[in-house]
């Protein structure tokens, strides 16, 4: 069986290697939520050089964070790249300790000449009167004691409150609008891509020397990310019916084998006659139990003149059976039909046995013959003796 699974691997690997060697260049992630890393951006530790622009290098953490380094020796998490505008979102991690210092842009491919000072204040109430807009963090803060950062060309005599005192100043990118205690945005001239993203096309080197060009991705006749695709699309369903395949012949043949080898008992059990099966009494069994022709005054012991079966008063010159055993009574034709199906009494349930019984009563007819016997009998002994 393992030979048989190696196969559906090696196809798989097959499909896949597209992925690798010379499309090392295609768009990666870190994670699934994360940004889009691709030219002029590379992940340093997975693309070569030629993949990305210089000073765009990219990592991921262990929690699969894309990370950026700029020239403080400071990394930062990239929220989000913009390919079309130039513009990359970081996280500004202020609350972090150690964190609350300028972001120094110098030496890097990054625009630098946008940057604002912010002046952090401790103060000592909660609910403070500050005169300009003032940034809050939280996360600085504590019972007592509240964190605010405010622009430092905005700070003039009597614009911060008496109970604030300032704690550092720290010099950041800025962008109008945004809001620094969430994040800050990069922007990059060089090289100059944003054209080729709005036409729908993508830059690369053209050259070692920087020089870039507009890309549509024709170039091998499939673009590099319709062959990712294809490869997933392929190769994962191709995988998974093979290996689904795989399991129904070895079951089938599992089976055929275990059939084989039971097969002749199971022949024989199907040719082994079966017993008949018996559920009531037999002909000669059911007659031999006593019958009586009911007469006109009769009344039957252990009944209520009703026959349980049919539900019934029983009349004059109507036959009826007894049960051996039990001496429960029932119209004949009723207990006839009942012991060809059951073996044991509908009243009592049990199994009756054959031995005779002393009639309760004999009808008029049956009596006038007994008598009749009898004055026979007597006349003979008389004339016997005589």
């Amino acid at each position: 069986m393992k030979y048989k699974i190696t196969i559906p691997l090696f196809l798989f690997f097959f499909l896949l290697k597209p992925i690798s060697g010379k499309d090392d260049c295609s768009p990666t992630f870190c994670s699934p939520t994360g940004p889009q890393i691709r030219f002029p951006f590379r992940l340093s530790n997975r693309q070569p050089a030629s993949c990305g622009f210089p000073g765009f290098d990219l990592t991921c953490d262990n929690k699969n964070q894309t990370l950026i380094k700029l020239a403080s020796a400071r990394s930062f998490v990239v929220k989000q790249i913009s390919y079309t505008s130039q513009a990359m979102n970081i996280d500004p991690d202020f609350c972090s300790p150690g964190r609350l210092g300028d972001i120094k842009l110098l030496g890097t491919p990054f625009d630098f000449s946008m940057i604002e000072s912010y002046t952090f204040f401790n103060c000592s109430s909660q609910n403070v009167g500050f005169m300009v807009p003032a940034i809050p963090f939280p996360c600085l803060g504590g019972l007592n004691y509240s964190v605010y950062a405010v622009r430092t060309d905005w700070i003039r005599f009597g614009n911060v409150p008496a109970t604030c005192q300032a704690i550092t100043t720290v010099s950041v990118p800025f962008r109008r609008l945004n809001d620094i205690s969430s994040e800050l945005t990069l922007v990059w001239f060089r090289p100059f891509c944003g054209s080729c993203e709005i036409d729908g096309k993508t830059c690369e080197l053209k050259s070692d020397d920087g020089e870039t060009v507009c890309s549509d991705g024709s170039k091998d006749g499939i673009p590099k990310g319709a062959k990712y695709g294809l490869s997933i699309g392929i190769g994962v369903p191709g995988l998974v019916c093979i290996v689904g395949l795989i399991c129904y012949i070895f079951v089938r043949v599992r089976d055929y084998n275990q059939g084989q080898r039971h097969s002749i008992d199971l022949f024989s059990i199907a040719i082994t006659p079966q017993p008949p099966t018996t559920t009531g009494l037999d002909g000669p069994t059911i007659a031999s139990y006593p019958k009586t022709v009911l007469g006109e005054s009769c009344t039957l012991p252990k009944d209520n003149g009703t026959c349980a079966i049919c539900l019934s008063d029983y009349e004059p010159k109507e036959e009826i059976r007894t049960i051996p055993e039990c001496n429960h009574y029932f119209h004949a034709e009723c207990i006839d039909e009942w012991l060809k199906l059951n073996v044991t009494c509908p009243v009592c349930r049990k199994s009756p046995e054959t031995s005779s019984l002393v009639t309760p009563c004999f009808s008029r007819s049956s009596n006038s013959s007994n008598s009749s016997n009898a004055n026979t009998n007597t006349n003979t002994a008389t004339t016997t003796e005589t």
